[in-house]
């Protein structure tokens, strides 16, 4: 008696004995509707449409895994990149990849000149910690000049941090001149139109 049960027990237990239920098939009409479907879902196809797309993306955060460090808040990164775009206000994918260069350029630059910033305060901590070499040395100028010192022996190369900030600024200004340039051809030549069109209606 105990071998039939544990035999039935055993057969209850065999993955293989579970019936298994049968899949639905779905009928051509179905299959028909849900390949139309996926065809609206493809997203933007104009290049308008994508355009917008990718100027939404910007807008809400979408693109900040490309800017930003781990240690960053991605709030004030959307903050950050919103004032550059109603600032400007790209209306073409040129405009727009220019605007992302400017805000990868701008925000950089000021990750380094936080960054700087930190290290000579922490300079300065360092060397206040010490008692002056001299009389008289103690004062804020004296103590600035000890944490620069301090700061020639350390790495990163501070003088190099210092460089890349600039090098930064420089494509900053660059970027922003070449985007200023489109904003006034712009400018002139809708004024321009503008003008044609009243001598016309003249």
């Amino acid at each position: 008696m105990k071998n039939e049960q544990n035999e039935a027990l055993n057969i209850d237990n065999d993955p293989s004995t579970v019936v298994q239920p049968r899949k639905k098939t779905m009928s051509e009409a179905a299959l028909a509707a849900n390949r139309a479907n996926a065809k609206k879902c493809t997203g933007p196809k104009t290049r308008e449409g994508k355009f917008k797309s990718c100027l939404n993306a910007l807008k809400h955060g979408l693109y900040s895994h490309n800017f930003i460090i781990k240690t960053e808040d991605v709030d004030v990164f959307d903050n950050f990149s919103k004032s550059y775009i109603d600032e400007f206000q790209p209306a073409t994918p040129s405009e727009l990849e220019l605007l992302k260069q400017l805000i990868s350029a701008a925000w950089r630059r000021n990750r380094i000149s936080e960054l700087i910033q930190l290290r000579i305060d922490q300079a300065i901590d360092t060397v206040l910690a010490k008692p002056a070499p001299l009389p008289g040395q103690d004062t804020n100028a004296h103590v600035t000049l000890r944490a620069f010192e301090h700061l020639e022996y350390q790495k990163p190369s501070f003088a190099r941090q210092e460089s890349h900030e600039l090098r930064l600024a420089s494509v900053f200004q660059r970027i922003l001149g070449r985007l200023q340039s489109i904003r006034d051809k712009k400018l002139r030549n809708e004024t321009k139109f503008a003008r044609d069109r009243l001598s016309f209606a003249a």
